[in-house]
């Protein structure tokens, strides 16, 4: 009886159009044969099914359900809100210092990339950022919401320090993002300046231009390149720093259906990035090893 009735509740509570309702959810464990049931049941064709696998395990457990007050938010929903929220906001923070190092640096960065424990440090970010996201793709976004607010509101029960350690590991990763973001923007734009400064200082019949006619042309499609690489640090980084900043003040979980288009520009933008920058670096080593080997070659003819 005790356990029918949750396997029928759990069942009531899935076929909901919504499941961002402050429904009661059970808070003991069912069997896993009524479990399964549950499954079989929530997964039919036209159910939504984004947050399924963490609902499961969270109904599953002898929590609490989320209820109207904050005060009494279940702990582990407010460990995994910290637990995506830190690990995606410093992610980004140390994926935005790589791309203001090889935009400001680049022979610097190509040194440290090319290291093995350089290169082990940025796969594991990345490999527990994803981890992290994904355990955040199926927490709710009212969980969410209510776990962040439930931190730094001063009706939350935590400390006064409590609350302020945490803003202050949220706003951390914030400012340094803003940081790169601005260097990266001031210097692609100094750029373009001085190569359209070049490309005034080179006309007239006397000066380099005619000499090397190609150069006012390289140099305007130098800036060109520049100006556009601008706007493309701006299309791609603006979306990562809202996310960054919904994740951390508000707790919203962007990866929701709620803000799916969101989601897909910033992990689309994310990707043309990183693969853009690997290019180009790619592209710089291989110039350098082509380099090496015809002074090696030249070295071997002299010999």
């Amino acid at each position: 009886g005790r356990h029918s009735g949750v396997s029928h509740a759990l069942s009531r509570w899935y076929r909901k159009d919504t499941l961002n309702s402050d429904r009661e959810i059970p808070t003991t464990t069912g069997r896993p044969n009524e479990l399964v049931h549950v499954l079989v049941d929530a997964l039919r064709p036209g159910k939504r099914t984004h947050c399924m696998p963490m609902s499961v395990v969270l109904c599953s457990s002898a929590f609490r359900h989320v209820p109207h007050s904050l005060r009494f938010l279940p702990a582990i929903n407010l460990i995994c809100l910290k637990w995506f929220s830190f690990s995606s906001l410093y992610s980004l923070c140390w994926m935005t210092l790589c791309k203001m190092v090889a935009i400001l640096k680049p022979l610097h960065y190509e040194r440290l990339i090319t290291q093995t424990r350089c290169c082990i440090l940025i796969a594991c970010t990345w490999f527990w950022g994803c981890v992290f996201a994904m355990t955040g793709n199926h927490l709710r976004v009212k969980w969410n919401r209510s776990a962040c607010i439930s931190v730094v509101s001063h009706k939350s029960g935590f400390s006064v320090a409590h609350r302020m350690i945490f803003v202050v590991v949220m706003a951390v990763p914030l400012v340094v993002i803003a940081y790169a973001t601005t260097r990266m923007f001031c210097a692609i734009v100094r750029t373009h300046l001085q190569m359209t400064a070049q490309v005034h200082s080179i006309g007239g019949h006397h000066g380099p231009v005619a000499a090397n006619p190609s150069l006012a042309v390289q140099s305007i499609r130098s800036g060109r390149n520049v100006l556009l690489i601008c706007l493309a640090v701006l299309v791609l980084t603006v979306p990562m720093i809202l996310y960054g900043v919904a994740v951390a003040m508000w707790g919203i979980n962007v990866m929701s259906p709620s803000y799916g288009f969101l989601a897909y520009w910033i992990s689309l933008c994310n990707t043309f990035d990183n693969s853009l920058l690997y290019l180009i670096l790619f592209r710089s080593i291989r110039r350098k090893t082509a380099d090496m080997l015809n002074e090696l070659v030249k070295s071997c003819r002299l010999r």
